[in-house]
């Protein structure tokens, strides 16, 4: 009987992303439905959520998506490195779902809360 080699050992690390974007000048329809669901994604309801949680202000310049997302990894490295993916491939299909064009590049931030430590 062979031995399999090892596998490396796989830990799950908790994230808090935030995606933030510029609208593309949303116009005619998508800008009148944005307007009358802004109140919905007011950032002062904005959490870090699961399905991700998005906020703009009413001028519809900048948008930001926040998730919550557990990532299953070999490293923190890996881990930290497929938040951001994850982050970015959901925030893209809510925007796209929405209807929603964004222009320029989408900054992403991620925190792991593994590694936050306590203030004392």
């Amino acid at each position: 009987m062979t031995e399999q080699p090892a596998r490396p050992a796989t830990a799950t690390r908790t994230y808090r992303t935030e995606v933030i974007g510029q609208f593309a000048r949303p116009e005619g329809e998508l800008r009148a439905r944005l307007l009358a669901d802004q109140g919905a994604h007011d950032v002062f309801s904005s959490a870090f959520t699961e399905d991700g949680c998005w906020t703009y202000g009413l001028t519809l310049t900048r948008f930001t998506v926040r998730h919550l997302l557990v990532i299953p990894a070999s490293s923190a490295v890996e881990a930290d490195e497929d938040a951001a993916t994850e982050a970015l491939v959901r925030t893209m299909a809510l925007l796209e779902e929405n209807g929603v064009a964004w222009r320029g590049d989408l900054s992403v931030s991620v925190t792991c809360l593994e590694d936050l430590k306590p203030r004392r």
